[in-house]
């Protein structure tokens, strides 16, 4: 005897539509996103024209040089990190109003108070482009886009009375470190002030050679290489913190070499010369003192093999310091075994 036929359960009905996301729907490009755009574009452009024609005056200064190439590597910095770039965005978040709120706030009191005016409204510009992404694009553009918006930073020129004062600290600094390195030398040297008495000759440290344009474009720069380096956050930081040292040491260096060539080459070779091609040694003195920093690190923080990574070496030269100075030898030499890679777990106490 055959079994019954089952007869196909019933098809379900169909329910309501789906509820639109909130609160926002998700969408790449739409015509209001684009129209969207195209306002803040436009708005912000209108607003900050004279910022811009500002800065345009400002960086053919030697102090400012660097602004030129600041738009263009935030933008490069966008590019390299384009596989952190939502495929699909959610608009508008309202959180971006905020930073727009903010951005304009500050973009009023500025002008108002007319205090580091220039300074102030550039960073309400970047304020106001974190908060135009974040409204178009959601927070996973903002976290794409944030460290490129930041660096944008530095294209706007110091408040006056901050580039006065940091210039002629950095001048009286140039010439009391010169006055040592001349005198180490062996050049007997005295100063007064910002002037310099090396032997027959008279060397000013002027306000173009306090260093403050190596400072500032050393600065940009030691940021840029800390954002793209693949190195522990340690070094990273180290990168950045070097900076002024960095370029203090660059510029004295200069200062000390003209003199020495002053005294040994004639006032004239020194000044036409040497004076001016060591302006341009300063950025490649500092990128190669720069670069023996890092394999310093390297030589400090010993790699076993290649197989242990720099923060399990920071545990492990904790442990033994004498790793910082000598590598184990492998036990078939002769040597102990490798330390642990964690630090040992004491003992429970009795209960």
């Amino acid at each position: 005897m055959s079994a019954p036929a089952q007869t196909p359960p019933p098809a379900p009905r169909p329910g309501p539509p789906a509820a639109p996301l909130s609160p926002a729907a998700e969408t790449v490009r739409s015509p209001g996103w684009i129209v969207a755009f195209l306002v803040l574009l436009g708005v912000l452009t209108f607003v900050y024209a004279p910022l811009f024609q500002y800065c345009f005056q400002q960086w053919p200064k030697p102090d400012y040089s660097h602004g030129f190439l600041v738009p263009l590597f935030a933008g490069y910095l966008a590019w390299h990190w384009k596989d952190w770039a939502p495929t699909k965005i959610r608009w508008p978040e309202l959180w971006g109003l905020a930073f727009l709120g903010g951005g304009i706030g500050l973009f009023l009191a500025a002008g108002k108070i007319n205090l580091a005016k220039e300074w102030l409204q550039g960073l309400s510009f970047v304020l106001n482009l974190c908060g135009a992404t974040l409204l178009l694009g959601g927070w996973a553009a903002l976290r794409w886009l944030a460290p490129a918006l930041a660096f944008l930073m530095f294209m706007f020129p110091l408040p006056y009375r901050v580039e006065h004062a940091l210039g002629w600290q950095l001048q009286r600094v140039a010439a009391s470190a010169s006055e040592f390195v001349l005198q180490t030398a062996g050049y007997p040297t005295y100063r007064e002030g910002v002037v310099l008495y090396c032997k027959d000759h008279v060397l000013e440290v002027a306000n173009a050679c306090s260093g403050l344009s190596m400072l500032l474009t050393f600065a940009a720069l030691s940021t840029g290489m800390a954002m793209l380096v693949k190195r522990p956050w340690f070094d990273r930081v180290l990168v950045l913190v070097s900076a002024v040292p960095v370029a203090v040491l660059s510029n004295v260096l200069r200062i000390a070499l003209t003199g020495v060539l002053f005294n040994e080459g004639g006032r004239d070779l020194g000044e036409r010369v040497f004076h001016d091609f060591a302006g341009w040694l300063m950025m490649p003195l500092a990128l190669l003192i720069l670069w023996a920093e890092l394999k310093l690190l390297d030589w400090v923080w010993v790699d076993e093999g290649g197989k242990a990574s720099r923060e399990e070496m920071i545990k492990q030269n904790a442990m033994n310091p004498a790793y910082l100075v000598m590598t184990a030898l492998p036990p078939d030499k002769g040597g102990s075994a490798p330390p642990p890679k964690s630090l040992p777990v004491p003992p429970k106490a009795p209960q």
